[in-house]
Order: C-alpha cells, then sequence, then structure tokens
C-alpha cells in the first residue's frame, strides 16, 4: 500500500517505524498494520534482489508520525505473539 500524494498545502510527517531482517518479515509487519488501519509503506525490500545480500541495505516500515506510537504497539503485539508461537512450535 502505498502513501496517497498529499494535497497542495498537506503534508505527510514519514517516520521509520522499524528495520526488518528481511522483505518477508517487513511485509509481514505491514500486512498487520493495514489489518489495524494504520497505513504503511515498506522502503528497500527490493534492493537486495538488485545488487545482492549487502550488508547495511535492509527493509523499512514507514508509517505517518501521528500513527507511530499505536504502530509500535501493534508491532510489539506482533512479535510477542509470532515468539509464542514459535516456542510452542518448538515443544518441551
Amino acid at each position: 500500500m502505498f502513501m496517497r500524494t498529499p494535497k497542495e498545502g498537506e503534508t505527510h510527517n514519514l517516520v521509520r517505524l522499524a528495520t526488518a531482517v528481511n522483505p518477508f518479515e517487513a511485509h509481514i509487519w505491514q500486512q498487520a498494520l493495514q489489518e489495524e488501519g494504520i497505513r504503511c509503506q515498506v522502503l528497500g525490500d527490493y534492493l537486495d534482489a538488485g545488487i545482492g545480500d549487502i550488508p547495511g541495505i535492509e527493509a523499512e516500515v514507514w508509517v505517518e508520525a501521528a500513527d507511530l506510537d499505536r504502530a509500535e504497539a501493534i508491532l510489539r503485539r506482533h512479535k510477542d505473539h509470532s515468539r509464542e508461537a514459535a516456542s510452542a512450535d518448538e515443544g518441551p
């Protein structure tokens, strides 16, 4: 989902929410945020395809500054849920 173009006199103050380990993770986060009504954008997700796995080039999730606190809480819940699911899969 791309951010809409601001109308004249209107601005979007985008901020980086998180840097993902890989593009797949960034898009999972994007989906979780969008399901909660947060407009967001993944940047840098196709860079590794064109130039290879270079340290320092990672996919990032960006949100509007007004949504940052809520987006951080959603992402934290999503990460906690993912950790719990991974622990359950490992078993005793």
